[in-house]
């Protein structure tokens, strides 16, 4: 899965690191953490035009769909292995994109009586990082979703219940990727469509709890740092003397 993602440069340093113009800049927010939930606009380079970078929203809405309220399926992720067949995705596969973000986060799950841990994953080396998605044209925006695959040995032990991670894709994977539609075909796709294995090149950390949590305020700095437990509140602490054996006079 990958519904949270890091978007903490500015899109002066965007500009500069991928060497392309930013379009519906406006759409542009710099973020400690973007939340797919919130059907986010973020920015892309995509096969309809890979010399610029374009905003578009995170969640994909088949372009034939009327309402978005009617439309119930949670299209922010997609499966690989799904992708050429599931009735959401299989009209856009040749519509692939390339999602731009600084890192991800997962969740790590402890046991069901203590909270779930939250993990940030980045590149050791980059600033940036591209995810591979796909992409529907909807009521003039478009739309897309980020597709994944099994997750490689490190984060199998990170996102230990679920086991997935995004698409990770970079040098000549990620121009392919973006090659016209009509270039590529299915059985080609599918063998970009692999886990990343290269689980050197991550730094991989806890970092403050609370990321898959909706209600909670996470959009701050330091999700982004590593986690240091908390000193216990005042209020936390032991009564003065209560665990004493000795008795008053």
């Amino acid at each position: 899965m990958c519904y949270h993602v890091s978007q903490e440069k500015t899109v002066e340093q965007l500009k500069v690191a991928f060497r392309r113009p930013v379009d519906n800049i406006e759409l542009f927010k710099q973020a400690f953490h973007v939340n797919a939930f919130d059907n986010p606009f973020q920015p892309v380079i995509s096969n309809r035009n890979p010399r610029v970078i374009d905003m578009y929203r995170w969640r994909l809405v088949p372009s034939g769909v009327t309402s978005e309220k009617t439309f119930g399926a949670n299209t922010r992720n997609a499966r690989s292995e799904t992708i050429f067949t599931a009735n959401s995705y299989k009209p856009y596969w040749e519509n692939r994109c390339l999602i731009i973000c600084t890192g991800f986060f997962e969740p790590h799950f402890i046991s069901q009586d203590r909270p779930t841990h939250s993990y940030y994953i980045k590149p050791k080396q980059r600033e940036f990082l591209t995810l591979g998605g796909i992409f529907a044209p909807w009521q003039g925006i478009n739309t897309y979703s980020v597709i994944t695959t099994a997750a490689s040995p490190l984060l199998s032990e990170v996102h230990n219940e679920g086991k997935r991670m995004p698409l990770v894709l970079e040098g000549e994977a990620a121009r392919l990727w973006v090659s016209p539609a009509g270039s590529m075909s299915q059985e080609k796709m599918g063998q970009l469509m692999q886990p990343y294995l290269h689980d050197d090149n991550w730094i991989t950390y806890r970092t403050i709890d609370g990321i898959t949590n909706s209600r909670a305020a996470t959009n701050v700095p330091e999700v982004l740092l590593p986690y240091e437990p908390k000193a216990a509140g005042y209020g936390d602490l032991p009564l003065f003397g209560q665990n004493r054996d000795d008795k008053s006079d």
